[in-house]
């Protein structure tokens, strides 16, 4: 299944121009043998031609492909082993967000200069789901192996301190002063956000922003993260200046930095070892290929069954 490098890239890999010509050649060919194409001052060429050759520069790496799909889909079938309509959906977003496709249209645009369709797009992201299943499933992780995974990737499950957040946004520094006052008066923090803050998104809610590691709120409002993780939980800021006013930023509570207890990730790290761990797709391919009934009819394709039961590259 060598679209896979070609899905994981969208468009230019070269495993790309093996499906392409291969769509080509289905495409062509469909439309049957007659039919001209272009034309070379009075040389035409025919949909016949065009096919003819699609099919010797890619007919042998086509069918390759298309017996590894039989072969796995079949696999997968036997073990009740399926790609869901949401797992599929998953990688396609995941593929449009890597190559910075952000309409339906620029990715038909891209499919239809390699000449496939959606649907046939999908049925390639479907298949290579399918083929990490099975090559995953053929995978055992020991107890021993979580407990090394987990011993040495320690800071990928060490999960940092957040502090849950309340604002009060107001337009002047003497309405934050005076917001100040009340709190420090007595009345709840909540309360005041409700009957004086300006920010809409809060307000409603007693000016509950959210809970944040201090990255997180770094990278959206620097002013108040600096402020709300110098707070002790329960503590209200001073007056804070930002754009369009100034804001009052409570600490709610405090979640310490802690490291997640190997039984609360113990599915991630399966996960993990069985994907470093599966065989490639050309191996799991091959190991497919030699226990099944494959029949090459035409001559000028025998090596093709070769070439999948001992594939060159992982």
């Amino acid at each position: 299944m060598k679209k896979e490098r070609w899905i994981s890239g969208f468009v230019g890999a070269a495993a790309g121009a093996i499906v392409v010509g291969g769509v080509w050649f289905g495409t062509y060919a469909a439309h049957g043998s007659g039919s001209v194409v272009a034309m070379v001052g009075q040389t035409p060429i025919t949909r016949q031609e065009l096919a003819q050759q699609s099919e010797a520069y890619a007919g042998s790496a086509m069918l390759e492909e298309l017996i590894a799909n039989a072969l796995v889909e079949q696999a997968a079938a036997q073990k009740h082993i399926t790609a869901t309509d949401a797992e599929v959906n998953q990688q396609l977003t995941a593929i449009e967000m890597q190559n910075g496709i952000t309409s339906e249209a620029q990715l038909n645009e891209l499919l239809a200069q390699n000449h496939m369709t959606k649907a046939q797009f999908l049925s390639q992201i479907r298949d290579n789901i399918l083929a990490a299943k099975l090559a995953q499933a053929e995978v055992h992780v020991t107890d021993q192996q979580i407990a090394a995974y987990y011993k040495q990737n320690v800071a990928m499950f060490t999960v940092p301190e957040t502090r849950k957040i309340a604002i009060i946004k107001v337009a002047t520094k003497s309405e934050a002063q005076k917001a100040l006052e009340e709190i420090q008066s007595g009345t709840p923090f909540a309360s005041v956000a409700k009957s004086m803050s300006t920010d809409a998104a809060t307000r409603s809610k007693g000016g509950l922003l959210g809970t944040f590691s201090l990255d997180e709120l770094k990278s959206a409002q620097p002013a108040i993260a600096e402020a709300a993780f110098a707070l002790k939980a329960g503590a209200v800021s001073s007056p804070i200046q930002v754009q369009g006013g100034y804001e009052l930023v409570q600490c709610l509570a405090i979640t310490p930095k802690h490291v997640q207890p190997m039984s609360a990730v113990r599915s991630q790290i399966i996960q993990d070892l069985k994907q470093q761990n599966a065989a490639s797709e050309p191996k799991l391919v091959a190991q497919l290929a030699k226990s099944a009934d494959i029949k090459i009819l035409d001559p000028s394709y025998q090596a093709v069954l070769t070439a999948i039961k001992n594939p060159t590259s992982t």
